[in-house]
């Protein structure tokens, strides 16, 4: 797992597999390995890039205040150029959705297509409020009990109760999280609204949500899919924020399903 020195900062990122680039961004406050359930499966087919986003998971922090999806997506861009990568696949899931929806604004040409995943063209009152709280239960009561509470928001409680190893993996996967490098990011996000430009992306997309999502309403996938011309969209019943975890199976099939479909047949090694 390779760092790679980006726009004045190193990145941090995993690169395995041959074939058709595909780029898996994470959530606020995440890292790669939120993908670990995916690596296999795509790597298999798939080249697959991995990174951790500026202040995140082992990549540097950011020296502003503020770092929005947008800053976000020109280091992606950067990191694209810099493995000699022209076009990429881009499945974002949450925020990791805002930098995908930025790429695909900022840089079309650049994107094969797009995987929208929990995730909304903008950040409503809802989810800012949700982030809110997990930052004064972070400042107030440390990062165990933000991850605690975290979880029960991501997962629904049906898995929760049912999948303690995974729920615990998940936490293990985030006892780094460090809320100096999260902030600028949570701080940029709040004024992310890509709403007026849906209709000029020209690109193939899946919209992804989960039906029990109690972080980003699921209603934005359907507005989404509605303003995205022929987007699809899949909804997963019974299912929380963390779609790729909760129903890992059914989104890898569905993910792969999408990119067979919709471009071209990747190269064997």
């Amino acid at each position: 797992m390779p760092k790679i020195l980006v726009d004045e900062f190193r990145m941090h990122y995993i690169d395995q597999g041959s074939g058709e680039a595909v780029v898996l961004l994470h959530g606020l406050g995440g890292n790669c390995h939120e993908w670990d359930l995916q690596l296999k499966a795509f790597s298999s087919r798939y080249r697959v890039i991995a990174p951790d986003l500026k202040g995140h998971g082992l990549s540097e922090m950011p020296t502003t205040p503020t770092y929005t999806p947008f800053d976000h997506a020109s280091d992606v861009i950067a990191l694209l150029d810099a493995l000699k990568v022209e076009k990429a696949w881009v499945v974002g899931l949450s925020a990791g959705g805002f930098v995908t929806l930025a790429m695909a604004v900022l840089h079309p040409e650049r994107l094969k297509g797009m995987v929208l995943v929990s995730t909304a063209p903008y950040l409503d009152e809802d989810t800012r409020n949700v982030g809110e709280r997990w930052v004064q239960i972070f400042q107030s009561e440390g990062v165990m009990a933000y991850l605690s509470r975290v979880v029960k928001d991501l997962f629904t409680l049906d898995f929760f109760l049912k999948h303690p190893d995974e729920v615990q993996d998940f936490i293990d996967s985030q006892k780094h999280r460090n809320l100096s490098g999260i902030s600028p990011s949570a701080k940029g996000n709040n004024s992310f609204d890509v709403r007026g430009e849906l209709s000029r992306i020209k690109l193939p997309v899946l919209v992804i949500h989960g039906l029990n999502d109690r972080v980003v309403n699921p209603s934005h996938a359907r507005r989404m899919r509605q303003a995205l011309a022929g987007s699809e969209v899949k909804l997963f019943t019974g299912t929380g924020h963390i779609v790729n975890v909760e129903r890992a199976r059914e989104f890898n099939d569905t993910v792969l399903d999408f990119l067979a479909r919709r471009g071209s047949r990747h190269v064997s090694s």
